[in-house]
Formats: C-alpha cells, structure tokens, sequence
C-alpha cells in the first residue's frame, strides 16, 4: 500500500477536480485556514476530515483511505498481490485462474477491488493477445471508477491513484503495438509526469516507474528522438536499481547503445552492449543475450569476448512469485496484527519490546489510533510481513520527512556516498519529535557506526560496539548465540549482519559465519513474507559465503552461493548476483579449477560495472586484479 505525503496527495487531487480551496473547506465544514494548513503539511488531518476530504473528491472513500482487508478476507487482499505477481511474470495460465477466484468474491461498495480487476483484466487480455476493441472497453471503465469525467487529454498534468497508472499504462502499450506511437508517447509522458507528483515515498509509483519509463525509451527509438531516450534511460536505469532489483537494467543498455548508434557515436556503444550481454546472462536469458552478440556484430560491427559465460547453465533457473505468507483471520489492520502475534504465540510484551509500550500496542490491535507509521513498520516486521501489502499511511509532513531521509540514507550508504550521507543524516537528527521515536532512534545510531566504520580504512575495535549500543534500544538481552529466537525487524538483521561483518574483517571468520548462518536461519524461519525476507536475505547470504570461503569451508561456501543466486534470479532480482558470481569464481579459484572460474569472474566483473553507480564501483579493481593476477586475463 502507499504512503502518501497527505497534505500534496489532497492539493493534487484538489487540482485534479478544478476545485477551489474555499469550496473544499465550505462543504468539508472546514475553515480555510485548517485547509491551507493541510495542503502547506502544517497540519494532518483526522481520519473523519479525510473521509470529508476524499467524500468531496469523489474517490471510493473505504477503499482509498483503508486497506482493502477492511473490505474483504485477507486471503483476497493476498490473491490481489498474487494476481499482479503473475500478470509482471506473463503467466496468463496462473493469472486467468488467480483472476477468477477474485471475481467470485462478493462485491463490495467500494470500487477499488472493481477497478483491480478491470486492470488486471485488461492486462491479462492484452498478454493473451485479445484485440485492442476488446480491451479498451474495460480500461475506459476501470478509469471512470476513481476519474471523473476522465477523457485521454484531460490526463495531462493530474495526479493519480489507485489502478490508473496501471489502465493508462496498459492502453498507451495496446496503441504502440497497434502503431499509433504519436498517442502512446503522448499516454505514457502524461503517466509519468503525473507519478512525479506523488510523492517519492510511494512504493506503487516505484513498482510502475521503471517499466513506464523503458516503454516510453522503446517508442522514443522508433521516432529516432534518441537524446531524450538517452535521457530516460539513465533515469530509468536509477529506478530499476533502486526499486526493481535491477532486472530491468540490460534492457535500458541495449535501448541506450541504439540511441547512442543513431547519434553517430558508435564508439560509445561497446560498454553498453556487454552491459546488456552480461545482463541478460544474469537474468539466465541466453537467448537474449546471443541476439545481443548477433545485433552487435551485425548492426554495431563490435565483437566482444564471452570468456566463456555463454557456456553457463542457468536452465534450473524459473521465475516464482514471493511468497506473502498464510492469511489469518481478520476484518482490520489492527485484528490482523493480533492473530499474527497469536499464530505466532507472542505474547504483547514479546512483539512491541523496545518498540512501543504495551498501551500503544493494545491501541494498535484494537484500531483506536492512526499510530505512527514507523512503530507499525517496525511491529509487522517481527511478525515477518510486509507493511506496505496491508496499509494505506497517510503521513504528515515531519513523519513523510523522515521517512524520505531515512530511505535516501540507506541508499547513499549502498552506494558508499558516505559524505552525502552523513550530511543527510544530520538533517535527520534535527527533524521534530524525531528523538521520542526508538525505532528512528535505532536507526540513525546504525548509521552513525557504519559511516564511522567508513572513515577507517581498517577494522575499528570502537565499531561493534557502536552497533550493540544501537541494537540494546530494542533488543536489551541480545546475545549472538540466540539469533534464531528473535522476532527481528529489518534495523536489527542490518546491525547484526554490521556486526557480524566486523569479525570477518578481523580474522574470526568462523565467528562471523557463525552469527551470518543464524540470522540466514531466522530469516528463514519468521519472514514467512518474501517481500519483506529479501530486502536483507541476499546481503546474510553473500556475506555468510564470504565468511565461510575466509574460514576455508569452500564446499559449504559454494552450497550457500547457489541458495542466494537461486532464491534472487528466481525473483527477478540481479542487482546482488555479480557478489554470488565473484564469490563462486574465487572459490573455485581456490580449489584450482582455473578454467571453471573465469566465466564466473567475468560475470562479476560486467555485472558489477553494469550497476557500478548503484554501489557494485566498490567491487571492480578487486575482480580485475583477481583475474590478472591468478589468471593472467585482462577485461577489456
């Protein structure tokens, strides 16, 4: 679910309808001044001035502003989230029999279930090759649901919600395949200026922007408008990245290396062309990567070495969606929370230790408060669940603050812009109320120790320290030795994978893979959400297999490697596996299996420089002076 930056979400929606302020603030009983504050983010708004709000807007008021599990069973806020998995996968096989259980619950008077499935429909006939006379119809009445008086030209410049980003999205593809470029560039620029306006935190505007924007640089190269595809690509590539795992990221080279061909300047084409290669290698697409090789000899006139890469054999390799976790009996948010902790036989005190009192809890599992996203977040991660399935967060502008601080620190630390960093993390701590929150607290102590760790260029013994003092905020009686207990939430598996790091980096590489190897297991054990489970799964796993390769446990190093690499390119994650790849070449380098180890070097070396500005630059003089060293080979 979103988390919206309230008082921008209610100026656009405002700006939306052509409605004026003073008219909002008369039929809502709201003064002016109240909705001015609203707007400027001075102010948040109760949930019954929301209702009013969304009531005056003429948005399905249950639906937009509660979580669909108000509505319906879990199970089918679950089939929801299936049903999208399949549709990004192209299993029409699965999706029509998802689809179908949908529609046979019973309707609600909310129309955003509606509007779900008239998406998701015209989704699945479009993959299914039904005519655009047949879908058009369903995605002009998905539309109307939330639009009103929607009409093609009238998108210009609107904010948008709920499905239809995705309605708009899937007509703007049925007119560029029935070639009508000129009115699909025209849908898809509209969609992605109006995404723009909802704020950054957005998590559905991050799941859509990455393939909009490479539809859009896919008809750009058809209208030979090639700088602004190259434009777009660099854009697209940092959301692919950051928000989709980086599948995407081939795709936007072999886009880039086409512009860059129509532009004259061939001699840029190389890099990006063994960028896609290697890509799609990743992907455990060979096929698209031998079309790659064909168009480069043949349109580009480049050839480039494979170093054996072309050999490897990810065939075992096939695409799952995540697994979400059983539904439990609920109506609500907050009677959802407490089956949880009960299927989990926590008591109370256990699922809110260090996070919040007990009260508040109790307040939560009851739904008597609108409480602070980040206690929620931090509460449905030690029930191992993904917040953002189950909640609309209407936030004000301090906690929407934070929230884009915090997010954009995390990534600077990824991509080891350490100064950066640490200057938004300043900021951070000067924002209101910030220190009355632990879980906030926990974070920015988290950080301040990884940035210090950043200064020194060896192992500092002040480091771990650093880390217990900000993991004893929420887990007082830590011990490494009990790590597969815990009910841990996303700051805490941070730290302790810091700290578990920090004794492979001082010669205790069996420690270190004695902590990796516990978390891996608790991971395993109580993130029964994979959403939620990978977002540190990969990082427990390939450090786990650094740590045991350190420890001369090369055959249990190698067992490991294979489970991060299967459990990421089955979920079309490939940002992590040039790490996999470098740690299995290394291995086997060990074992002396030379020429077993070069294609897998090499694919970390490409790998790593495709998504060398999204933090894998760190890893390649490393891979180079390996490979020149033992083997003698130099990437070019």
């Amino acid at each position: 679910m979103p988390k919206y930056s309230t008082g921008l979400l209610v100026n656009g929606l405002r700006e939306r309808i052509g409605l004026e302020r003073e008219i909002i603030a008369e039929v809502s009983n709201l003064d002016e001044a109240s909705m001015r504050r609203i707007e400027s983010e001075t102010q948040n708004p109760k949930l019954n001035t929301l209702k009013k709000l969304f009531e005056i807007i003429d948005l399905p008021i249950e639906g937009f502003i509660y979580p669909l599990l108000d509505e319906l069973p879990m199970g089918a806020l679950l089939l929801c989230d299936r049903l999208t998995q399949l549709l990004d996968m192209d299993d029409t096989v699965a999706a029509e029999a998802v689809l179908m259980q949908l529609e046979e619950y019973p309707k609600v008077e909310t129309g955003v279930l509606t509007q779900f499935i008239l998406s998701s429909k015209a989704r699945l006939w479009e993959q299914q090759g039904k005519s655009i006379e047949e879908i058009l119809p369903l995605i002009e009445e998905g539309m109307t649901e939330t639009f009103y008086n929607f009409n093609d030209v009238d998108i210009a410049d609107k904010v948008f919600v709920l499905e239809e980003p995705e309605l708009m999205y899937t007509k703007a593809r049925l007119l560029a395949s029935s070639g009508q470029l000129k009115e699909a560039i025209i849908i898809l620029e509209n969609i992605i200026s109006g995404l723009v306006k909802i704020p950054s935190a957005d998590k559905e505007k991050e799941r859509q922007f990455a393939p909009m924007i490479l539809s859009l640089t896919k008809c750009l190269l058809q209208t030979c408008d090639y700088n602004r595809v190259l434009e777009l690509c660099e854009i697209g590539s940092d959301y692919s990245a950051a928000r989709r795992y980086g599948y995407l990221n081939p795709d936007f080279e072999l886009h880039k290396a086409f512009a860059l061909k129509g532009l004259g300047r061939d001699n840029e084409c190389k890099s990006t062309l063994q960028h896609a290669y290697f890509g799609y290698i990743l992907r455990g697409e060979s096929d698209k990567a031998k079309e790659v090789l064909i168009n480069a000899k043949s349109d580009f006139k480049i050839q480039f070495s494979t170093y054996g890469v072309d050999k490897l054999d990810f065939s075992n390799q096939y695409q799952v969606p995540y697994n979400r976790g059983e539904a439990v009996n609920c109506y609500s948010f907050g009677t959802m929370i407490r089956a949880l902790r009960e299927k989990a036989d926590l008591s109370m005190e256990q699922l809110c230790r260090g996070i919040c009192s007990k009260q508040t809890l109790l307040r939560i599992e009851n739904d008597d408060t609108l409480e602070n996203f980040f206690i929620n977040e931090a509460i449905m991660q030690r029930l191992g669940r993904d917040i953002n399935l189950y909640k609309n967060f209407f936030l004000s502008r301090n906690d929407f603050i934070v929230l884009q601080l915090r997010d954009r620190i995390k990534m600077l630390v990824i991509e080891r812009k350490y100064k950066r960093a640490s200057e938004l993390l300043g900021e951070l701590e000067n924002t209101k109320r910030v220190s009355h929150n632990r879980v906030i607290r926990q974070f920015i102590k988290m950080m301040q120790a990884i940035l210090f760790a950043g200064k020194h260029d060896e192992p500092h013994p002040k480091f771990p320290v650093m880390l217990l003092d900000a993991l004893r905020i929420t887990c007082p009686q830590f011990d490494e030795n009990k790590i597969e207990n815990y009910q841990l939430t996303y700051n805490e598996i941070a730290i302790i994978s810091q700290y578990a790091g920090y004794f492979g980096d001082t010669n205790e590489p069996n420690r270190s893979a004695a902590i990796y190897s516990r978390l891996r297991r608790n991971l395993n054990g109580k993130y029964t959400d994979e959403v939620e489970k990978a977002r540190m799964y990969s990082t427990v796993v390939f450090n786990c297999s650094s740590a045991l390769g350190r420890a001369g446990r090369i055959g249990e190093a190698l067992e490991i490697i294979e489970e991060g690499e299967s459990f990421e390119r089955n979920r079309r994650r490939i940002i992590e596996l040039p790490g996999f790849a470098f740690n299995k070449g290394y291995d086997l380098l060990l074992l002396e299996r030379k020429e077993e180890c070069l294609p897998f070097l090499a694919l970390a070396y490409y790998g790593a420089s495709l998504f060398a500005k999204h933090g894998q630059e760190y890893f390649l003089p490393t891979i180079k002076m390996t490979v020149e060293k033992h083997l003698g080979v130099v990437f070019d």
